[in-house]
């Protein structure tokens, strides 16, 4: 096998399991066991309930309300409204939009007893009501759905504690139904006093898989539950750490600012063309996002339901969904630890291979790495300039992010085939600072962003221990041989698959306005590569990335001049939403 035939391989092998790892699962048919999750049972609802664009105050909405009313009470639960009139910025937003802003957000309450009341309850939230013309079959028709089909699933004697359903109202206004009920000092019902954990159902999206992306303070016990019940599920504190520095609201904000209530904030935010969009119709909601939705929520809240007492607050933990082994969840201070073996695992490769290296070429192999990031970055910029995704419509721009994304991979390509094409220092060189690198940056992150550990410490570990067990084995030679390099492409594998799943969530999160944001997931993809970047020829490479920053030209081109989407909504020009 050629260094090329080992490169491209092992990239396009990383690139197809994580598009494994983003797929969605097949959704579950009318004769799913009735103990689990049912994507088609849920169905029969989305379809009623998101028929029409139901904004608040509407006739539409006050039908909505009706039929929850009716399947809440064949469930078993208690039901009663939380009126609501909509707070002057709420309402002339909603009249902007032609909506009728003198009718008040109706919130439903339901509970349905467990088998000790006086415990704290276990809430599922999801708002019922959609924005001005859209049917609001993703946003947010599909968590309303998903929570009747999760209280069917788990029947009424399997319940230790209260079930609530919170279905709140005129989300889309301002988070008004949520803060009626969570706000301190102003609360409408006082349920809020008897819940000891929140799981909020979102959509950004009209499919994908559903990530747990927001939790509440001292999340250390709760996540460990979920890793225990859900261990397939799409968590990672990596986008928690991120979001919380994000401007960006949902119905959880009032409940976390509320403090002293445990929270969980699920979401899909695939298809994101879906978003606020006429178009967003049950047809076209994407089942197998609703499938992992559900299921996921449905296997913490019966763990919830079911535990002799609900978690206890601890510490943050530090998690993430890695491949093979599922959600894995440690203490911020675990991460020294990996970051420890590393470094010894890159030292002991340094020192095996001492003769092979030197300081002047490590250099200008660090160069190289640099230079391959500036590129990088700078092609994802100028692609994102011809295709007029920089103060392009909002709306438009989201319905055009797959094809964003595949100029982004192009341009990534690109920038690794130049470093293909121009090598610099010797192959041991090049490999033992690529492997330093995401070492370097998860020591910067273990100080600053704990949380954002394992986007770097991960396959900062798993480059660092391929690099030591391909320098203890083979010959002496300063070229590196291939029964050197497979032990560390096998082990590259994983994890390319984790960083392209987290580097496509990230895409969808950030991707219109500031693709070249997610540059920096090449110093440790390049860690992962290194043993296999070809050494020349040099001319072939540079026509292969030149191939491919054309066919990413012709795409952003595209973007730029394809006529506006259908899926826009008719008040497009407000980029500011809530979920």
């Amino acid at each position: 096998m050629t260094r090329w035939t080992a490169f491209l391989f092992t990239l396009l092998a990383g690139l197809a399991w994580a598009c494994v790892r983003i797929a969605v699962p097949t959704p579950g048919d009318g004769a799913t066991p009735p103990d689990q999750f049912s994507a088609a049972r849920a169905m029969a609802d989305v379809r009623v309930l998101a028929r029409q664009p139901h904004p608040t105050g509407s006739p539409a909405a006050a039908e909505v309300v009706a039929e929850l009313e009716g399947r809440l009470v064949s469930l078993g639960f208690a039901v009663h409204r939380v009126v609501t009139p909509l707070p002057e910025k709420a309402a002339q937003r909603l009249a902007s939009r032609g909506g009728d802003a003198s009718k008040p957000a109706v919130s439903l309450v339901a509970v349905r007893p467990g088998a000790d009341s006086t415990q704290p309850a276990v809430a599922l939230m999801a708002h019922h009501d959609s924005v001005i013309a859209s049917p609001g079959a993703a946003d947010d028709i599909a968590g309303v759905a998903a929570m009747l089909e999760i209280a069917r699933a788990i029947p009424q004697p399997a319940q230790a504690r209260d079930l609530v359903l919170l279905f709140t109202d005129a989300e889309e206004q301002g988070l008004v139904g949520a803060r009626a009920l969570f706000t301190p000092g102003a609360e409408a019902d006082p349920i809020a006093n008897r819940i000891g954990v929140v799981i909020n159902l979102e959509a950004r999206g009209g499919g994908g898989r559903a990530m747990m992306f927001q939790t509440g303070p001292d999340n250390g016990n709760l996540i460990r539950l979920l890793s225990q019940s859900v261990p397939d599920a799409a968590a990672s504190s990596i986008a928690v750490t991120i979001y919380e520095n994000l401007p960006n609201d949902t119905d959880l904000t009032p409940v976390i600012e509320r403090g002293g209530i445990a929270a969980l904030n699920f979401a899909f935010i695939g298809e994101a063309w879906a978003y606020h969009s006429p178009l967003s119709t049950p047809e076209r909601l994407e089942q197998g996002a609703l499938q992992h939705l559900g299921a996921s929520v449905l296997g913490i809240t019966r763990a919830l339901l079911t535990a002799p007492a609900l978690p206890l607050p601890a510490p943050n933990a530090v998690f993430a969904s890695a491949p093979i082994v599922g959600l894995v969840v440690y203490q911020p201070e675990t991460g020294w630890l990996l970051l420890l073996a590393c470094a010894v695992l890159l030292g002991l490769a340094a020192w095996w291979r001492r003769g092979a290296w030197s300081l002047s070429g490590a250099f200008l192999a660090f160069g190289q790495a640099v230079i391959t990031l500036v590129i990088a970055a700078g092609l994802m910029w100028a692609l994102n300039l011809v295709s007029g995704s920089v103060g392009g419509e909002y709306y438009d721009r989201l319905a055009a992010l797959p094809r964003l994304e595949a100029v982004a991979l192009l341009a990534a390509g690109a920038a690794l085939l130049f470093t293909a094409s121009a090598p610099a220092g010797s192959d041991w060189d090049r490999w033992i600072v690529f492997a330093k690198l995401p070492f370097a940056a998860a020591v910067a992150a273990q100080l600053l962003l704990p949380g954002a550990g394992p986007l770097l410490a991960w396959p900062a570990l798993l480059a660092a221990l391929g690099l030591a067990v391909g320098a203890r084995i083979g010959g002496n030679e300063a070229a590196v041989g291939g029964v050197q390099i497979v032990p560390a492409l096998l082990l590259a594998l994983p994890g390319l698959a984790f960083l392209g799943e987290f580097g496509h969530f990230a895409f969808l999160g950030v991707g219109a306005p500031l693709p070249h944001v997610t540059a920096p997931l090449l110093i440790p993809v390049l860690a992962l590569l290194a043993p296999a970047i070809p050494t020349g020829p040099r001319l072939p490479a540079l026509k292969a990335a030149a191939a491919l920053l054309l066919i990413a030209t012709a795409i952003a081109l595209w973007v730029r001049l394809d006529a506006p989407a259908l899926s826009i909504p008719p008040y497009a020009g407000d980029e500011k939403q809530q979920g």
